[in-house]
């Protein structure tokens, strides 16, 4: 293994060589070699005497003497293999999340927190979490994953796989956090690309059974909708919805957040990709890994507004499609009366079917002020913009009643204007900006 203890403070001997230059490193190797043989560098597990190895066959290391090899540093070498493909921030990380739980410790007796491997070498495990949750009785595997971009090597997708099948089979619920570097979303078209071990580390959680509770409640009120082609999300086939959670770690020096992303996973063959049901929120790391019943990583709050939202907005598109369906109809029944009678007024008729769609393409439920909030923060979605954009053609007058005005509102869309590529969304904000 890599570390020792040495003048009562733990030595890892791969960073301290990399504090010296290639032509001094003999030398700090002797130094140390000759401190462990007269007894000076112990195991940080059992405390036997360690000795400095720096062969050919293997890197420079610390050993135990013959015959005391004990179970923990075994365990550390294995875990310390386990994670040798990780990045630099892997070991910040897992710091910060540790320390942040263990400290929870004090407030919960029913607690227990602790690297996997130091909690787990007596049983021997093949593989370790990075740390290790008891929650009265209720196991949790915790684990961060970081050069995800290399899981095009097949050899660590099925690593990863692994990983999580075996914890998940000790009986243990996994947790995994990824790198932020990964995240590839694109909320306009409901998508979030995702490599393929990303599939694995999708997680179940408290927060997603209550969101399958409100899609199977769609499902049962608007049987005849697809709710994904309602969103224009373009599936690879049939999925299954089963609601999951992707939760990503963003690290700048010692601080973290989180952002947590609901999704319905596509059927798995590339380009790997799932159906984003919101547009994922950060939560500081404080607020995320409090432990309760099950480690929190939730926005209870938060979590209400999204599937209000998401509930809203399928009402929104199903009452889209009804209406245009309906002036189809009128459309049609139209232009029969006009073929009986002889008369041609086909173009009047497409300009009523307009001015009638002008007045009923938004939904009673439309939230102007938060619509306008989104528009400043340039978060606004292309259907949203449409609402508005109808909203304000039949409501102008009325903008006071929500504390808007019209010169303000017309500041915020050439703002937009200016930074909005969406060719979706710039139609609409340019049509709000010519209403009379």
């Amino acid at each position: 293994m890599d570390i020792a203890m040495y003048e009562g403070k733990l030595l890892n001997i791969t960073s301290e060589l990399s504090r010296y230059a290639e032509s001094e490193k003999e030398r700090v190797i002797d130094k140390f070699k000759k401190a462990a043989e007269k007894k000076a560098m112990t195991c940080p597990y059992c405390h036997e005497q360690l000795l400095l190895r720096a062969g050919e066959i293997r890197d420079i290391h610390f050993a135990h003497l013959s015959g005391k090899t004990c179970q923990e540093s075994k365990a550390y070498d294995t875990y310390n293999r386990q994670t040798a493909r990780e990045s630099q921030k892997h070991t910040v990380i897992k710091e910060i999340i540790y320390n942040e739980l263990k400290g929870q410790e004090l407030i919960r007796p029913d607690l227990k927190v602790e690297y996997g491997y130091k909690e787990k070498a007596t049983e021997k495990w093949s593989q370790y979490p990075d740390i290790y949750v008891n929650k009265n009785g209720r196991e949790f595997a915790v684990s961060i994953i970081t050069n995800v971009h290399q899981i095009g090597d097949q050899k660590v997708v099925k690593a990863i796989n692994s990983r999580n099948k075996y914890f998940v089979g000790k009986g243990l619920e996994t947790i995994w956090f990824v790198e932020d570097r990964e995240l590839a979303d694109d909320y306009e078209h409901r998508v979030l690309h995702l490599w393929e071990a990303e599939y694995g580390l999708a997680i179940k959680t408290e927060e997603d059974h209550k969101w399958d509770k409100l899609l199977q409640e769609l499902y049962e009120e608007f049987p005849e909708y697809n709710l994904y082609t309602l969103f224009g999300y373009n599936a690879h086939g049939t999925i299954k919805s089963d609601v999951r959670s992707l939760y990503y770690v963003h690290s700048v020096g010692d601080e973290i957040t989180f952002s947590v992303y609901r999704l319905i996973l596509d059927l798995m063959r590339s380009p790997f990709r799932a159906f984003a049901l919101t547009k994922g929120y950060r939560m500081n790391i404080s607020q995320a890994l409090v432990i309760r019943d099950e480690i929190l990583l939730s926005d209870k709050e938060q979590e209400d507004r999204d599937r209000t939202e998401f509930a809203n907005q399928v009402l929104l598109q199903i009452d889209a499609i009804q209406r245009e369906a309906s002036l189809r109809d009128q459309h049609t029944g139209a232009d029969n009366d006009q073929m009986e009678k002889g008369y041609n007024y086909s173009e009047l008729t497409r300009q009523t079917i307009k001015e009638a769609a002008a007045t009923t393409a938004y939904s009673p439920d439309f939230d102007v002020v938060a619509s306008i909030a989104n528009l400043k923060i340039l978060t606004i979605a292309p259907y949203e913009a449409e609402s508005l954009y109808w909203f304000l053609k039949r409501h102008k007058a009325e903008l006071g009643d929500y504390g808007l005005t019209w010169l303000e509102i017309k500041k915020w869309v050439l703002y937009a204007l200016g930074r909005v590529n969406d060719p979706k969304i710039r139609k609409w904000l340019v049509d709000i900006e010519e209403i009379k």
